[in-house]
């Protein structure tokens, strides 16, 4: 049987493919199975490289003329490197990496010559062998037995420098975190992030629950919503902008300590900061306030983010794209917005018509300020002064209690509200509130919303009957809180797009995969 040449990269993966699928039909036509239902891995490669470690191994040589097995693991091939009658593999696994020494005289020359055959990268392979060291001193294992456990038709695009186009990246991430292992283990700090955050909450006696996705009535945060038919019901939808009206309805229902982590969707514009389709942590608790919220608040960042990331300190980086260190252990700044934009020389108890002139002034259009409410048009003036420049943890307090339309009203000024954001590197990670809970008063807020609507904010709030209906029914004290979960991973990982934090971004359908 002849040996082909090693596949390299090519330009035309069709070419490629047919190589590959020939190989195929003949590793099929020798009656080996090329996809197996199963196999025994008794030891991931971070366990056979942390033995290698920690105990004493034999040389290669002595493996290769008396091997005796002891681990069964198996991974991607990623490399090969072929010599006469001796080969080497790179297999990673969700793991690590691990070098494999395949000797013709320890496997023996029929399967010897048949993995030399038909092996390339991106297989998946099973083996069983001892581990050892070679002579440039780095741990391998001589492999007695091996399995194939996939074939791949198409080559690792990028398998020695990574992907390089970003778009490419989003697109097909398999590609990226295969290539590039800080790609993936972004992925897995996020994962310890969400875990840990839970665990937290779970020893605090919330329970988690989930709410409904399509909401007869989109509410819970002044967004955008998508819409979508329902056919059985003959019935349009909403996708959930947030789980708040839900999550609060379970406290009427009797939970006192409720959370979610919520996929929600904005039908809004797309940014760094900004994706259509996110992830958010929302938790609410009965008889507790605002303050006790900044407290959990504090608590989750500073515990949380270390044990995820294995850090206190973090780098993220300014609208000019400064790297600037945050370490999560020191003192957060807190400051309320109306000393924000005091500092800026703005009211924010001006009426609109005061407020459009300092937002013509900034740059925003006059069909924006004319569509606005007067708590949403403050809210722009906020992010184009104020925003930019907070990059140290901030927490700012007491927004103007018509910009937060479900949040309680200050008992000392109601035109406030005891509301909290928490602000890292001029993003808003966190938004927490006293809750709303006197029906009467909500309706009152909610009306009013839906005035601003009629006039042309698309983003105000709709008067939500349901919801009321609920509220009647009698609310405790609540506080409440929402944690974005893709922006809270994207500055601990250094990042400065969500997409980078997120597996499978959404992007707009692209037909060019026989490029790839």
């Amino acid at each position: 049987m002849t040996s082909p040449s090693i596949p390299q990269e090519t330009t035309n993966i069709n070419d490629e493919r047919a190589v590959r699928l020939d190989k195929l039909r003949q590793i099929e036509a020798l009656g080996i199975h090329s996809h197996p239902d199963q196999f025994e891995k008794t030891h991931t490669v971070s366990d056979i490289l942390q033995h290698g470690e920690q105990e004493t191994v034999r040389s290669n040589e002595e493996v290769q003329a008396n091997p005796q097995p002891a681990f069964r693991t198996a991974g991607r091939i990623i490399g090969l490197r072929r010599h006469g009658k001796m080969f080497f593999a790179d297999i990673q696994d969700e793991t690590g990496v691990l070098q494999l020494c395949l000797f013709q005289n320890v496997v023996g020359e029929k399967i010897y010559q048949q993995l030399f055959d038909f092996l390339d990268l991106g297989d998946f392979i099973g083996v069983y062998g001892e581990l050892a060291t070679t002579r440039q001193g780095k741990l391998a294992l001589v492999t007695t037995e091996a399995t194939l456990l996939g074939k791949a038709l198409r080559p690792l695009a990028g398998k020695f420098h990574g992907l390089e186009d970003t778009e490419k990246k989003y697109r097909q991430r398999y590609l990226d975190t295969l290539a590039d292992r800080e790609s993936f283990h972004r992925f897995v700090v996020r994962s310890r992030l969400v875990q840990s955050i839970r665990t937290r909450l779970l020893g605090k006696h919330f329970t988690e629950i989930m709410t409904r996705t399509l909401q007869p009535q989109a509410g819970g945060a002044v967004a955008k919503p998508f819409l979508t038919h329902h056919n059985a019901l003959d019935q349009d939808f909403a996708l959930r902008i947030s789980p708040e009206l839900d999550l609060k309805t379970a406290i009427i229902a009797g939970f006192d300590r409720v959370f979610e982590f919520a996929t929600n969707f904005r039908n809004e514009g797309i940014d760094p900061s900004h994706l259509q389709e996110f992830q958010m942590l929302e938790w609410y608790c009965a008889y507790e306030n605002f303050e006790r919220g900044i407290e959990w608040t504090t608590e989750i960042m500073r515990e949380c983010i270390p044990e995820a990331l294995g850090a206190n300190t973090f780098t993220v980086y300014d609208r000019q794209g400064t790297a600037c260190e945050i370490d999560i252990a020191a003192p957060f700044r807190r400051v309320t917005f109306g000393e924000l934009l005091a500092e800026q020389g703005v009211d924010i108890f001006a009426s609109k018509e005061e407020l459009a002139v300092v937002a013509r002034q900034n740059g925003l259009l006059e069909e924006e300020i004319r569509t606005r409410s007067r708590g949403n048009l403050l809210d722009e003036i906020y992010k184009k002064l104020v925003r930019p420049n907070i990059i140290q943890p901030t927490f700012i307090t007491h927004h103007p209690a018509d910009l937060l339309p479900l949040a309680r009203q200050n008992d000392a000024d109601p035109r406030l509200a005891d509301s909290y954001q928490l602000l890292i590197a001029s993003w808003e990670v966190v938004k927490g509130y006293s809750e709303l809970v006197d029906s009467t008063r909500q309706r009152a807020m909610l009306e009013e919303q839906s005035r601003e609507k009629a006039s042309g904010d698309e983003e105000a709030m709709s008067v939500n009957e349901e919801y009321l209906a609920a509220m009647e029914h009698g609310m405790p004290p609540i506080t409440g809180c929402g944690i974005g979960i893709d922006r809270l991973a994207t500055l601990i990982t250094g990042q400065k797009n969500l997409r980078d934090c997120v597996l499978f971004p959404l992007m707009k359908p692209d037909d060019g995969y026989e490029s790839i």
